[in-house]
């Protein structure tokens, strides 16, 4: 039988490593667009931002490899942010923002990997699964940055407010969930093509994400409960240890009293 793979942290803290993660993209999507971002708020930003790769790579990162890869991009990005923010002159080629779309990339992959993973339905699993929903939608509103970057006018911004970008992250993270969802409000839209064609793959994966996930862990805990060789007998082996364990103690315990 195929062994997994052992974890890098102990599982108490892989879990509140995945409470931390959900609760920063969680507040990174629903929050970030209500403020209107200062310098404080940007670097503010910037720190939560790296929080969340870093606790997203203990909750979910099982190769050492991988999570020290994070590990060097969160302090990466984060250095380059704070570089960028007091010099903006140096982030005009976009490599910051390049940093943290490399990051979020490989944690997106890892997540995935970490959600449908071969064991029983858990609670931790479907919390991966929405972290990554969550985490996809992110990565595309810093890859609308960084064609903004480029290109200012790709999305145009029907209701502007002044004296802010419209590249700034937080309409970017607006129009990218409301790309996400399928929501659209009409007072954001595309015009570039690079910009078109990043909203219709977002759009896509957005609808069919929560069919897929639904529909693999539906089958993942059938086939658990059904086939003898998968999580039901893994499961019903530690029930035999545990009975054996206990018969064993008993046992001891009727030999003291003899």
């Amino acid at each position: 039988m195929k062994q997994n793979r052992p974890t890098v942290f102990p599982f108490r803290i892989e879990d509140r490593g995945l409470s931390f993660f959900v609760g920063f993209l969680v507040l990174i999507a629903v929050f970030v667009p209500m403020v209107r971002l200062s310098r404080c708020g940007r670097v503010g930003l910037d720190l939560i931002f790296a929080l969340m790769l870093f606790s997203g790579a203990i909750a979910t990162i099982r190769h050492r490899v991988f999570l020290y890869l994070i590990v060097a991009l969160t302090a990466m990005e984060f250095s380059a942010d704070l570089i960028v923010e007091f010099n903006p002159s140096l982030g005009y080629r976009g490599w910051d923002t390049a940093v943290k779309i490399s990051g979020m990339a490989i944690l997106v992959v890892m997540t995935l990997r970490h959600t449908f993973r071969p064991g029983p339905i858990s609670v931790h699993r479907v919390m991966g699964g929405v972290a990554a929903y969550l985490l996809i939608g992110l990565t595309w509103a810093f890859g609308y940055k960084l064609l903004m970057e480029r290109r200012p006018d790709a999305i145009h911004f029907q209701s502007l407010v002044s004296g802010i970008p419209t590249g700034e992250p937080s309409r970017l993270i607006y129009f990218s969930f409301s790309t996400h969802t399928s929501v659209s409000y009409g007072d954001a839209y595309p015009v570039h093509r690079m910009a078109h064609s990043l909203a219709m793959a977002e759009a896509l994966i957005g609808q069919l994400y929560p069919s897929i996930l639904i529909a693999t862990l539906v089958g993942m805990s059938l086939q658990a409960r059904s086939d003898p060789g998968t999580g039901g007998q893994v499961e019903r082996q530690s029930d035999r240890d545990a009975r054996i364990r206990r018969g064993m103690h008993a046992n001891l315990i009727d030999e003291s009293r003899n």
